[in-house]
């Protein structure tokens, strides 16, 4: 199975929904130039993974770039609801030291907002 990808909008925050293989070829491609769009649009991203079976060494690039590529932007990339298989591949990398990975939506959405400072109250 190919990897499709819908996207909708919370607030100032894309959400990518993946489903299916997230690997090299159509999979990674495809993911670049939605990121690649939102970035352009200076939106934060967070990629449901829910739907992700299977990611290959490729695919964990390809979130890493859209990674790096928010953050030169003054964007962030966050991650929700990843699968078994996929959360250990997530740990066993390390990539849980980078992304910031969300089991509820609503947390996440609100995480990207910036915190409030005591002198801007």
């Amino acid at each position: 199975m190919s990897l499709t990808i819908t996207s909708r909008k919370s607030n100032d925050v894309e959400i990518l929904i993946l489903a299916g293989r997230l690997t090299l070829g159509d999979g990674t491609g495809a993911l670049r130039q939605a990121a690649r769009q939102i970035l352009d649009r200076n939106a934060d991203i967070l990629i449901d993974l829910s739907g992700v079976h299977y990611i290959d060494s490729a695919g964990l690039g390809e979130l890493v770039s859209a990674y790096a590529s928010a953050a030169s932007r003054g964007r962030h990339v966050k991650l929700l609801r990843p699968l078994k298989r996929v959360d250990s591949l997530l740990h066993i990398t390390k990539m849980y030291s980078t992304f910031e990975i969300f089991e509820d939506e609503a947390a996440a959405i609100a995480s990207f907002k910036p915190a409030v400072s005591e002198g801007n109250r």
